[in-house]
């Protein structure tokens, strides 16, 4: 129809409402009907549970608190520790919010909570007066460093209940985390594999330039030659990754007694031969972010585990509860309010 015919094209009508419900209201419904059909059929069980939740030993959920309160001040001494090799700044009241804050941001954001905690953290560091690669540095480092860590836990889990294959396992965990960073560290110091990578990134920024127009010019070749450059002028030396090791390993044993804790705290005897697997099947399904802050899915698998580890299932769940409580509830309220009361990028580098 031409544009100057003077004649509007007749209301088209809207297309018909699809009767069917979609997946979220099929899945909202299947969850509330199994939900109601399970208290009904274990209404008995759930009872129990719930009286021995009721008889908890509040003394011990503090002590469980201030356990795992210590477990997450070991990350922030990490951060510290790897700033202050890479000649960075950062303050250990800065620092302790930005862990709290970080660690609400990757529970509460759906689905891309990681990718928010890890640009959130980024931010705040370079708003408190470091370069982009130290940033960079100290990110890799300490998720290298905790991985590390809780691959031993692993080896030492298995150890104890004489799993063979699980502490094979965890060796391979602590090949895959160690050796590609010590490839790129290596690769990055050494001046002609260093020029390499420059002229490949080069070219893959000459090529994304036709789309990307902040990818063109020649001040983006520097850019990259400076960064890698910077890079690989940080070291840690021996005393750094002591450090940095010692206190990512604290914090997962911290994190493991804080489970031991809430067994306590219900009155249970803790099955110490299977308790740091059963830890690690909570934290590795925990990683997994099937939901966020492994909420459901964790629960699960730490009270399966403590069922197969010989407690009954009426101690099993109160005490899964209480360790929840403190190590998923409790940080993610302080890490709120650290949001809330959190400077502004200005104040902060003025810091």
């Amino acid at each position: 129809m031409g544009v100057g015919s003077g004649a509007e094209p007749a209301p088209t009508a809207p297309p018909p409402r699809s009767r069917r419900p979609g997946w979220r209201s099929l899945l909202t419904a299947v969850l509330v009907v199994g939900g109601g059909a399970a208290a009904v059929g274990f209404r008995h069980r759930i009872a129990d549970w719930w009286a021995e939740l009721v008889d908890v030993r509040w003394q011990w959920v503090l002590v469980a608190a201030v356990v795992q309160l210590l477990s997450i001040h070991c990350v922030v001494l990490v951060q510290r520790v790897l700033l202050r090799r890479g000649g960075g700044q950062g303050s250990l009241p800065a620092l302790t919010t930005l862990v709290y804050a970080g660690n609400a941001i990757s529970v509460g954001v759906p689905v891309a909570g990681a990718a928010a905690s890890a640009a959130y953290t980024y931010r705040r560091l370079r708003d408190m007066g470091n370069s982009t690669a130290l940033v960079g540095w100290v990110l890799a480092i300490s998720g290298v460093s905790a991985t590390v860590a809780l691959a031993i836990v692993l080896a030492v889990g298995s150890a104890m209940t004489g799993s063979l294959l699980g502490a094979i396992g965890a060796f391979l965990a602590c090949v895959a985390a160690v050796v590609p960073v010590v490839v790129a560290v290596a690769a990055i110091r050494h001046a002609a594999t260093r020029a390499l990578l420059v002229r490949q990134l080069q070219r893959g920024a000459r090529l994304l330039g036709r789309w990307v127009s902040a990818l063109r010019g020649a001040e983006v070749s520097v850019r990259v030659e400076d960064l890698l450059t910077s890079l690989g002028s940080f070291r840690l030396g021996g005393r750094g990754a002591v450090a940095a090791f010692g206190l990512s390993l604290s914090n997962w044993v911290l994190d493991a007694a804080c489970l031991a804790v809430a067994v306590v705290a219900v009155d249970a005897s803790v099955p110490w031969q299977g308790l740091l697997l059963v830890w690690v099947a909570g934290a590795v399904v925990s990683s997994s972010r099937l939901t966020p802050g492994g909420i459901g899915v964790v629960e699960a698998a730490l009270v399966s585990g403590l069922v197969a580890a010989g407690l009954p299932a009426s101690q099993a769940v109160p005490a899964v509860v209480v360790y929840r409580l403190v190590s998923l509830w409790l940080l993610v309220g302080i890490g709120a309010l650290c949001l809330v009361a959190s400077p502004t990028p200005a104040s902060a580098a003025e810091d």
